[in-house]
């Protein structure tokens, strides 16, 4: 094998041993017969050194080298046999290995343009805490006795929905606004017996306003004028 292939190796090692097998296959094992074969025997040996190195050179995990003994013939028909398991196994980490590359390359390409699109983003913490109120509030609606079976459904899947679309990134917070309605109605038909909801979505309306400030950028502490509305409606429900 001469020296020249060798330094044209690429840098990769799967594609170095996936070369030098192709090497091995087109140009030294010309081999129909045993005789034939036999013809190139010193370059079979050179070829299996190449690829010994190779393997030992970045720890490939290839199948055990043949050990050679005395008999050619035994020689070249186990360097065969090896060369023919190496290109397996090379061929299936070689497509591992570029599906892999294909997956990244592909994600991180679609994961910057994403990037580009506008979207509203909450922290982690901030969803985490949005999905365990809103459980909250599905308790509390389950177990009110206030609410009438169809009133209950309506908010019921309200909050369903709200969960089934909640993720870090999202493109409108329309429905988390959709949620002061919800407090306003119980405020009205309940007064003071609706404030554990009310306060519940007072806090998720908080952490949304606070998510969408942010996004427009507004400057920092910018409050929501329909939180004070919320609290001082709250405070005379309360009076009364």
């Amino acid at each position: 094998m001469d020296e020249k292939f060798v330094a044209s190796l690429p840098d990769d090692p799967i594609l170095a041993a996936r070369a030098v097998c192709e090497r091995f296959f087109s140009e030294y094992d010309w081999a129909m017969s045993n005789d034939e074969r036999l013809e190139g025997y010193y370059q079979y040996i050179e070829v299996l050194g190449v690829l010994c190195a190779l393997a030992e050179a970045y720890s490939l995990p290839f199948p055990t080298a043949p050990s050679l003994g005395g008999e050619q013939d035994d020689n070249v028909n186990n360097i065969h046999s090896y060369f023919v398991d190496v290109k397996d196994f090379v061929e299936r980490k070689y497509i591992h290995q570029s599906t892999q590359e294909l997956l990244q390359n592909t994600r991180d390409r679609y994961l910057s343009k994403f990037k580009m699109t506008f979207a509203y983003e909450f922290s982690d913490g901030d969803l985490k805490r949005i999905q365990t109120v809103l459980n909250e509030l599905r308790d509390l609606v389950n177990a009110s006795e206030d609410f009438d079976a169809k009133h209950k459904q309506r908010i019921l899947r309200k909050l369903e929905s709200l969960q089934s679309e909640l993720h870090k990134r999202v493109s409108s917070l329309d429905k988390f606004w959709g949620l002061i309605g919800e407090a306003g109605v119980a405020l009205g038909k309940f007064g003071k017996d609706a404030k554990p909801l009310v306060d519940r979505i007072k806090e998720i309306t908080q952490i949304v306003w606070a998510t969408q400030a942010r996004a427009e950028e507004l400057p920092s502490g910018t409050s929501l004028p329909l939180l004070s509305d919320a609290s001082r409606g709250e405070r005379i429900a309360h009076e009364e």
